[in-house]
């Protein structure tokens, strides 16, 4: 995708969903669990059904990492199988719940969702209603990643974790 123009549409205007655009989607959850597992059935149902009702976007899958932390990327397999293909151009954007399903760390928020701009792919948090194709995504995914951090802290601290 090309970001500039897509900035350029959607101050005239034109909505992401008007966009022609190749989207996956990305899912996470930390425990296997079955209500877990089940919200990540519902994440799965939910984003194939919301990508392939758009007229205008091809859906190219999803990337989906069962029973790892958000708190680092080094184990999410599935997440770094994602970026490499942004990195190829397979991908225009990604589709995910919230910013704490992508990354609970702050820095790793905006240095994927940075590094995934530099390849002309944007990301779309559906509850948290960012879409870093806009300009002013940056602030408020920081304010809200960091939100984000600092609940995995709270909870790792009451459960000695």
């Amino acid at each position: 995708m090309d970001i500039k123009k897509a900035r350029e549409d959607l101050r005239k205007g034109k909505t992401i969903y008007d966009m022609p655009l190749r989207v996956v989607y990305y899912a996470r959850v930390s425990t296997d669990k079955d209500d877990q597992l089940n919200s990540l059935e519902n994440q799965q149902n939910y984003f194939e059904e919301m990508i392939m009702e758009n007229k205008n976007w091809v859906f190219c899958g999803g990337y989906i990492d069962e029973g790892i932390s958000g708190t680092a990327v080094k184990n999410r397999d599935k997440f770094l199988k994602m970026i490499e293909d942004a990195t190829l151009g397979k991908i225009d954007m990604i589709v995910t719940k919230e910013i704490s399903r992508f990354s609970r760390n702050t820095l790793d928020s905006i240095k994927y969702t940075r590094e995934l701009l530099s390849y002309g792919v944007a990301v779309l948090f559906v509850n948290d209603n960012i879409n870093t194709v806009m300009p002013d995504s940056e602030l408020r995914l920081t304010i809200m990643a960091s939100m984000a951090q600092d609940e995995i802290r709270r909870l790792s601290g009451r459960f000695g974790v």
